[in-house]
């Protein structure tokens, strides 16, 4: 599905990113439900329902916090290749605002987590007015680990999240010393 330009939240060369639908359901289903895609994922590879569920939590996000999860399009075909955006995460110390980023395996290495990342820094630091952005992931997730450095995150600690030792991976915004985020 297509999205028209009123409807996306971010542009970048190859990727647009729009608010997660209900019309998303089908494709993003396939995607999660790719064992090898969600790997690190603590609940594993999900089912329709488990999609469903996550596609109303998003919604809902969106509309409580104007972030969330985004619908992640291919621009030269109009695919939906994954979901990435901000989430709002409540850490033992701290409440968080996490970029994350998940893309189908199809498209693996070609750069699109990272394109993603990036727009979605920038989005949260600009537009949003964030003073820190970071990134959760699997201690194993080294692909992710990668996308999180390339995007200027820094690993900060080791936390136990959902059960799993992940890093914890930040950015602070640095409008307040002039500096660049690349």
């Amino acid at each position: 599905m297509m999205s028209d330009e009123s409807t996306w939240i971010l542009a970048t060369d190859r990727l647009l990113l729009r608010p997660l639908g209900l019309d998303d359901l089908e494709r993003l289903a396939a995607i999660q439900s790719d064992p090898e895609v969600m790997r690190f994922f603590p609940s594993g590879p999900r089912s329709q329902d488990q999609t469903l569920a996550d596609l109303e939590r998003c919604m809902k996000l969106q509309t409580e916090h104007g972030f969330s999860l985004w619908a992640t399009i291919d621009r030269q075909s109009g695919l939906l290749i994954g979901r990435s955006g901000l989430l709002p995460q409540t850490l033992p110390d701290r409440h968080e605002v996490e970029i994350a980023y998940l893309i189908a395996r199809s498209h693996w290495g070609l750069g699109l987590a990272t394109e993603a990342a990036r727009a979605i820094r920038d989005h949260g630091f600009a537009t949003l007015g964030l003073d820190r952005l970071v990134s959760i992931i699997h201690r194993d997730n080294l692909a992710s680990r990668r996308v999180a450095e390339k995007t200027g995150l820094r690993p900060e600690r080791m936390i136990q999240f959902m059960d799993h030792r992940c890093w914890l991976y930040s950015i602070e915004s640095r409008r307040e010393i002039g500096g660049s985020l690349e």
